[in-house]
């Protein structure tokens, strides 16, 4: 069964090939109004950070508490 409607270029896991193939995915998804879909290409989003950091010796866990360091400070920069 094909669920999205563009033709997707396959990336390779833990290459960004693999984060730009879940995010055209992810565009595919909301551009199709599929909010379900849309949430599984954004997990599969995450997963394929996490293979592109771990490939560079980043976990997961690093990763995504950099991520959140880097909305505290942009957010705080809103404040000021």
């Amino acid at each position: 069964m094909k669920f999205h409607k563009k033709l997707i270029k396959k990336g390779v896991y833990g290459e960004l090939s693999k984060v730009k193939e879940e995010l055209d995915e992810a565009i595919d998804a909301e551009e199709q109004n599929q909010d379900l879909m849309l949430l599984i290409e954004l997990a599969d989003i995450v997963g394929a950070c996490a293979g592109v950091a771990n490939k560079y010796g980043i976990s997961l866990d690093q990763l995504v508490s950099f991520a959140k360091l880097r909305s505290e400070v942009a957010e705080a920069e809103k404040v000021k």
